[in-house]
C-alpha cells in the first residue's frame, strides 16, 4: 500500500457515510435508517477491502462490531443518536490501539510505516538497525503513537456530547469535519515534527533518520 493509496482509503472511509446519509436524507428518508445506510456502506467497504486483501485487521472488526452493537441498541431504544457515535467508535479505537502499543512497547504506527514502505526493503532493513540499535529512533515512534493516540481519543471524547447537544443533521455533518479536522491537524504536526527532526539532524552534521 502506498501512501496515495491510504490518503484515498482514509476519504472514503470518511466521506462514503457522509454522502450515503445526506443522499438518503434528501430523498425523504428518516435519521435512522439514513444513518443506518451510511453505516451499512462503511461496512460493505470494510468488506470489500477484507476481501481483496484477504485480510481483516482487528480493528477493523472491531469497528463493525461496534457499529452492529450501536445499530441494535439504537432500534431497540429507537435513539437514533446512538448510531452517530459510530465515528468516535473508529477514531476512539485507533487511539486506544496506538497507547497501549506504546505501553507495550511496539508502537503500532512503525509497524503500518513498515507496511507503508513494503516495496522497499532496503529501508526495512535500514529502519530495523535502527530500531535495535538507536533508541532516539524508537523515541520517534514512541511520541509520534502518543501524539497520533491522544487526539484521536480526544476527538472520539468530544464528539459524544456534540451528538446530544446539537440537532441530528448538525452533528453527521459536525462528525466529518472533526474526524477530517482532527487528521489534518495531526498530519500536519507529524509533518512539522518531521522537519524539525531533520534540521536538528542536520545542525549536528549527521544523517537524518526519517520517516
Amino acid at each position: 500500500m502506498d501512501k496515495r493509496a491510504l490518503i484515498i482509503g482514509l476519504l472514503a472511509d470518511v466521506g462514503l457515510p457522509a454522502a450515503v446519509y445526506y443522499g438518503g436524507r434528501a430523498v425523504g428518508l428518516d435519521v435512522e435508517p439514513a444513518l443506518a445506510a451510511g453505516g451499512c456502506v462503511a461496512l460493505l467497504r470494510l468488506a470489500y477491502v477484507a476481501i481483496t486483501r484477504r485480510r481483516l485487521d482487528g480493528l477493523a472488526a472491531v469497528v463493525a462490531g461496534g457499529f452492529v452493537a450501536l445499530l441494535v441498541a439504537s432500534l431497540l431504544t429507537g435513539d437514533a443518536r446512538i448510531l452517530l457515535a459510530r465515528e468516535s467508535i473508529v477514531s476512539g479505537g485507533l487511539g486506544l490501539l496506538l497507547l497501549g502499543s506504546v505501553a507495550v512497547g511496539r508502537p503500532v504506527l512503525y509497524a503500518i510505516l513498515r507496511r507503508l514502505n513494503a516495496g522497499k526493503p532496503d529501508v526495512l532493513d535500514r529502519w530495523d538497525r535502527l530500531w535495535r540499535d538507536r533508541p532516539a529512533f524508537r523515541r520517534v515512534f514512541v511520541l509520534m503513537s502518543l501524539v497520533w493516540g491522544a487526539g484521536l481519543l480526544a476527538e472520539a471524547i468530544v464528539r459524544v456530547p456534540l451528538i446530544y447537544l446539537l440537532p441530528v443533521d448538525v452533528t453527521a455533518a459536525l462528525s466529518t469535519a472533526l474526524q477530517i479536522g482532527t487528521v489534518g491537524l495531526l498530519v500536519g504536526w507529524s509533518l512539522w515534527y518531521r522537519r524539525s527532526r531533520q534540521r536538528a539532524a542536520a545542525r549536528h552534521a549527521t544523517t537524518p533518520e526519517t520517516v
